[in-house]
């Protein structure tokens, strides 16, 4: 169920900072012109003395359900938290196998968009789910106003109470959304496609009551769905 200590603590957590060891990363829309050599290269690198050493765990996913994103991939590199992200920069920075491995991904695919994001620590669900293999997962990007952050988490976590672990679910600030405009995003994750959209998780209820409290407080932007195809650890 829903991790918190209490409802008070969530909301300063969530409005104010994060902590220093928190899971931060940045998240990829991208074009892939030719799969087969786009993940040669992502695992040729990967696998490489320079590429082990990150600390990043990365997601390559496809997207089924685009929404306004016309892209065929998302990729999420995700750090354990902001000292690491902060090491992997500077060595890639002056990296000539770093930029040797960017030229030749650019052979396969295109980047059209990306944005960073940071786990706010707030989640539903069975925390298992995210790391399996395979997993669905639907993205929703959305614009809450600072000062009505306190007034969408309590609204959120209402709703997570009649929640059940079928669907993992996770809130994330966002940052550097240009236009996009978004300041948040909710992960859902699931095993399966009936698990993640048959609505069958939530009370259909407490699912009204969250969309008729939320509907002034936040404006969706965009979402999309996407299935993942494979998940490199550090």
């Amino acid at each position: 169920m829903i991790k918190r200590a209490t409802r008070m603590f969530m909301l300063i957590f969530v409005f104010y900072v994060l902590p220093v060891q928190a899971q931060v990363g940045i998240n990829y829309d991208l074009n892939v012109e030719d799969p087969t050599a786009f993940l040669f290269t992502m695992n040729s690198y990967i696998n490489s003395d320079e590429g082990s050493s990150g600390s990043a765990t990365v997601i390559l996913r496809q997207n089924i359900a685009n929404g306004v994103t016309p892209t065929t991939h998302n990729l999420a590199v995700i750090w354990p938290d902001y000292n690491s992200m902060q090491l992997d920069f500077g060595r890639n920075a002056t990296s000539p196998a770093w930029a040797a491995f960017q030229r030749t991904l650019g052979k396969s695919s295109s980047i059209e968009g990306n944005v960073m994001f940071a786990a706010t620590g707030l989640s539903n669900g069975d925390e298992t789910i995210v790391t399996n293999p395979n997993q669905f997962r639907r993205f929703i990007n959305f614009t809450v106003e600072p000062h009505n952050v306190a007034e969408y988490v309590e609204t959120l976590t209402d709703l997570w109470e009649d929640c059940d672990d079928s669907v993992h679910q996770a809130l994330y600030n966002i940052y550097g959304a240009g236009e996009g405009g978004w300041t948040h995003a909710v992960v859902q994750t699931a095993p399966s496609f009936e698990n993640l959209l048959s609505g069958q998780g939530c009370d259909p209820d407490a699912v009204t009551e969250f969309y008729s409290n939320a509907s002034n407080i936040r404006e969706v932007k965009n979402e999309f769905i996407g299935v993942d195809m494979m998940i490199w650890q550090p």
